[in-house]
This record gives structure tokens, C-alpha cells and sequence, in this order.
């Protein structure tokens, strides 16, 4: 029996240095998918602000803000959508950003998600 695996099983990663810069990272994904969740781990207790943007393919009207989460000594955080507010079209993008206003700490971000 031949074992069918989700095109995007394994998480989507990326991190930055906020003593460096903000986080400003764009998933680039060419099939439908939804989002399981979005999870950010910090080297230290942080006081930034992060937001999740969906980001249209059909163009920037039609992007809309999914969270904007103001952290005050954090050092996690974890989104999960709401159900209908986890699918996305191909050619839709996840933008997630995150401030650098104290200029200290690593953001580790892992996405998890599943086509469809």
C-alpha cells in the first residue's frame, strides 16, 4: 500500500535576528493549503508586536490583517485560526511580521501546513 503524504507536511521555518532588523517574511506556495498554525519562540522574553497578514493573490484590497498580538515579555506565542479562516487559494501568500521597537531577541517561526 503506497502511503499518500501531504505536499507541505513538513513545518515551513524561518528566523530572524531582532537586534539586526524586524521579521518581514512572505510564504511563496503555488497550491491550495490551509493553516494548521502559526508558532513564534523567542531566545528571550520580548516586548514587540507580530501580525499575520493573508495576503491576496487577486491583490493588496483584498488583503486582510488575521492578527495583530502585542507581546509583553513573551517568550511564545502560537496562532491557530478560526475554522474558515485557514484556507487559502493557490497563489495566496501568509505574511508575518514582526517589530524590532527593542532591538534585542532571535523570533523563531514554524508554520504547519496542509494542502487543500
Amino acid at each position: 500500500m503506497t502511503k499518500i503524504y501531504d505536499f507541505l507536511k513538513l513545518p515551513i521555518s524561518t528566523s530572524q535576528d531582532l537586534s539586526v532588523a524586524a521579521l518581514d517574511y512572505t510564504t511563496t506556495l503555488t497550491r491550495k493549503f490551509r493553516v494548521k498554525s502559526i508558532s513564534f519562540k523567542f531566545s528571550q522574553a520580548i516586548t514587540e508586536t507580530i501580525t499575520i497578514t493573508r495576503d491576496s493573490k487577486v491583490g493588496a484590497n483584498y488583503d486582510a490583517v488575521l492578527r495583530n498580538k502585542d507581546l509583553v515579555a513573551e517568550t511564545t506565542y502560537v496562532y491557530v485560526p478560526e475554522r474558515g479562516d485557514d484556507a487559502y487559494n493557490a497563489g495566496d501568500k501568509i505574511r508575518i511580521q514582526c517589530t524590532d521597537a527593542n532591538s534585542v531577541g532571535i523570533v523563531y517561526v514554524e508554520l504547519k501546513l496542509v494542502e487543500g
